[in-house]
């Protein structure tokens, strides 16, 4: 991926909660991701070319959500929603085809901001 402007580009996601473990184990099942690593307060793990961590901030408002939407392109939309809708993740929109040719579906983590998943789009030849 070439970075956008003047070269800034994306490298980091830090997500602030009151539930550190409950949270990153929902992004680590849900999107079956691998082991994350573990610090006094952090959690986290590369995916892809973003880092994203979660750390423990015990005034952070649990349910509050209107932090970071995270988008992330995945294999199988139908089976990556339905798994998080079975661990109870509230549903914004199910996979839906969108007016310019995407597939994307939208939930709330246990913290209530936004997960958003895309469909990987397989290259034609």
């Amino acid at each position: 991926m070439e970075p956008q402007g003047d070269g800034t580009q994306l490298e980091t996601i830090i997500i602030f909660t009151g539930q550190m473990e409950k949270l990153a184990s929902f992004y680590q099942e849900g999107l079956q991701l691998g082991p994350f690593e573990s610090s006094p307060g952090h959690l986290g793990q590369q995916v892809g070319p973003v880092y994203l961590g979660f750390d423990q901030d015990d005034d952070a408002k649990v349910g509050s959500g209107g932090g970071p939407t995270l988008w992330f392109t995945v294999d199988d939309l139908q089976a990556t929603f339905d798994r998080l809708a079975a661990m109870g993740a509230e549903v914004r929109y199910p996979p839906t085809e969108k007016p310019w040719g995407a597939r994307l579906a939208c939930v709330y983590d246990p913290d209530g901001n936004v997960l958003g998943l895309a469909q990987r789009q397989v290259p034609s030849d």
